[in-house]
């Protein structure tokens, strides 16, 4: 075996029994390079110029997966800058090692002589000193390029108002897909999915972040296959590209200095909420997962290529808004969810139908939850005021569907078939879910529950009146519907020609157990029915729950067989929003044990294992979809796998998301 992989595998061991034995940081050279390494963080930089090779994090400080994983763009890394020149192959001093700390003494660029110090001034903390030997400095001062098909990494902290460089810039084409692009104030939080959360502070004020996400070139154009063409071929550029982040002054500096925190894992810590038992690992790990922040919009869609407003998944986000401590920078998850829910109210409104423009019919039920889920986070009924008017019409919008007058809401497709052009679009939006679609009715129901609320506190006393006749219909005729007696099961959705398409739908029964719409008797013998199930398919919930326990029917699915024969993706594969659904109905009706197991199984598996493949790999190349026997069938990033940790709050411990806070000054919107 090579001799210097023999050195650095005996050095990452005792490395690893330091740290274990209670030395805090350790900092050695060896092949070629000086690694610095704590609890929480690793680095190392490379011996000839000042360029940091790896950096990885580690916010809980229980694993070794932050020295697995480099978090920068390996060619790349991270390097200092004097007046547009890289330090990348400038003549340097050699890098020494000394008390806690890496340097360069002599940086010689062309400009003028730099120095370059990396600090640990605690197991969580590091600085990066950078001086100026010959004048003073400006402009771009650091780099880090970090990789984001490793870290989907999120900003968080508010725009400048500055304009970022055009240096990544190409015309705008199939083979050079947009740049994104932002400048943010400093102090930010840096989030990397699966890791942890970095707080970056400058020590002048004046400095501040630009954000380039920059698509590999290379492999930007038909990388998917030859028929995709749309905005997935971007993603899985970006997915290979970088994501620059760049450190900046507005002022001319002899020094200063970059301090980088390791924060604490980022997850539910308020009264009657214990998570210290170390079964809930995986939820502390990945909780802040499920935020992601696209950089131009400042919305929290499913990655950070994709803006969250209006969207049919915006829901699952918001709902665990109101269990999430947020950052204490200039721009958080707070403000994510309302910049969401905003930009809809102000952009998206249809004036015929009074529902969202966008994809996704559910956008519009999605966006209701997601404003009381934030209410209920904030208290922030000025907001809601200030947007009453369509906050009222988008409810309206909900009530119009129900266009035969039975009670029931009716979505715009017939649901027979799945065609070349799109015969629905839900979440679930590889079945030809329509016409009468329990999915959509149930979230229409809970959004309809939440708007109830919010008119009661307003005093819209008119609105409420009539959102509560319907409510009353709808719980009323719901189970006739929708209960299928041959099955025992509620089928996903009846077409408009009557026929039933019951595929055994376990986040189907599972909403309508929990939002207390099944008569008395049927909802454990569902479960235990769908336990079976499960059981008799060899699910053990490893890796989640199939949103269905019965194969699609070609003819009700798209004809994608790479990505939709059972098993894969969302034709039996295996992600964590369905899971949700079970686990909740489960501790509903008081079956804790069974709870517990898929909870605690699911949770193991988050802790020990990789929850994400960045960005977008590529169909069947994503583990936020896998197969029973735990193989990758999603394709990209997909913040909802991790909706089913809400489980542990709302389930394992009974938590509810509301009632709202009282409005501090009651107005009477009744115009």
């Amino acid at each position: 075996m090579n001799r210097r992989f023999i050195t650095l595998l005996l050095s990452a061991a005792l490395w690893a029994g330091a740290i274990a034995a209670g030395n805090d940081i350790r900092v050695d050279f060896n092949c070629g390079l000086a690694h610095m390494r704590t609890q929480y963080y690793t680095m190392s930089w490379y011996s000839d110029f000042p360029m940091m090779t790896f950096f990885g994090v580690e916010s809980g400080g229980r694993s070794h997966h932050y020295a697995e994983r480099n978090h920068l763009r390996p060619g790349m890394g991270a390097t200092m800058f004097r007046d547009g020149e890289n330090s990348f192959g400038v003549k340097s001093s050699h890098v020494r090692t000394g008390d806690n700390s890496i340097g360069y003494d002599t940086v010689a660029f062309r400009g003028g002589m730099m120095s370059l110090d990396v600090r640990a001034l605690d197991k969580r903390t590091f600085a990066i000193d950078i001086t100026s030997r010959e004048g003073e400095v400006d402009g771009q001062l650091f780099r880090m390029a970090f990789a984001p098909d490793v870290v989907p990494l999120s900003v968080w902290s508010d725009k400048i108002g500055i304009a970022p460089s055009d240096e990544y810039d190409r015309p705008h084409g199939m083979f050079a897909p947009k740049v994104i692009k932002e400048s943010n104030r400093l102090p930010a939080v840096l989030t990397f999915p699966d890791f942890g959360n970095v707080l970056v502070e400058a020590s002048e004020p004046d400095v501040y972040i630009q954000e380039h996400m920059v698509p590999d070139w290379d492999n930007a154009g038909q990388n998917l296959g030859q028929g995709d063409l749309h905005s997935h071929k971007e993603r899985k550029a970006l997915h290979l590209g970088e994501i620059m982040l760049s450190f900046h002054s507005q002022k001319p500096h002899k020094q200063l200095t970059l301090t980088f925190r390791v924060l604490e894992e980022n997850y539910p810590r308020e009264g009657g909420l214990d998570f210290s038992d170390s079964r809930f690992d995986g939820l502390k790990r990945c909780w802040q997962n499920m935020f992601t922040l696209e950089p131009n919009s400042q919305t929290i869609g499913d990655d950070i290529h994709l803006a969250g407003y209006g969207h049919i998944a915006l829901y699952f986000k918001a709902d665990m808004l109101p269990f999430t401590t947020d950052f204490d920078t200039s721009f958080g998850m707070r403000d994510g969810i309302k910049e969401s829910i905003e930009f809809a109210f102000r952009n998206m409104i249809d004036s015929v139908t009074c529902r969202l423009r966008g994809f996704g019919y559910e956008g519009t039920e999605s966006t209701i939850v997601a404003t009381y889920d934030y209410i209920a986070a904030t208290g922030d009924w000025d907001f809601l005021r200030k947007y009453i008017s369509q906050f009222r019409q988008l409810v309206k919008g909900v009530l119009m569907t129900d266009t035969d007058g039975d009670g029931i809401l009716e979505d715009p497709y017939h649901g027979n078939y799945m065609g070349d052009k799109n015969q629905t679009v839900c979440w679930w939006d590889d079945f030809a879910f329509g016409h009468k679609n329990a999915y959509r009715n149930l979230l229409a129901y809970r959004a309809l529950t939440n708007a109830s609320e919010i008119f009661g506190k307003l005093g819209m006393t008119a609105e409420k009146a009539e959102v509560d006749g319907f409510i009353d219909r709808f719980r009323a005729v719901f189970h006739k519907a929708f209960y299928n007696p041959k099955s025992g099961l509620y089928a996903g959705w009846i077409s408009k020609d009557g026929n039933i398409h019951d595929y055994a739908f376990t986040f189907v029964n599972s909403m309508a157990i929990y939002l207390d719409l099944v008569p008395k008797g049927y909802s454990k013998k569902i479960l235990k029915k769908m336990l079976k199930m499960l059981r008799a398919e060899g699910f053990d919930f490893v890796y989640g729950v199939p949103g269905n326990i019965i194969p699609v029917d070609k003819k009700d699915r798209i004809g994608w067989d790479e990505m939709c024969r059972w098993g894969r993706y969302e034709n039996g594969g295996l992600c964590g929003q369905a899971a949700y659904h079970l686990i909740q109905a489960l501790y509903h009706v008081g079956m804790r044990t069974e709870a517990d197991h898929i909870l605690f199984t699911m949770m193991a598996t988050f802790e020990r294992d990789y929850t994400h493949s960045g960005i977008m790999p590529g169909y069947q190349q994503s583990i936020d979809w896998r197969t029973k026997g735990g193989e990758p069938t999603g394709y990209n990033y997909l913040a909802e796998n991790y909706y089913f940790l809400l489980a542990a709050v709302t389930g394992y411990y009974g938590k509810t998301i509301g009632p709202l806070p009282e409005p501090k000054h009651i107005n009477k919107l009744t115009e």
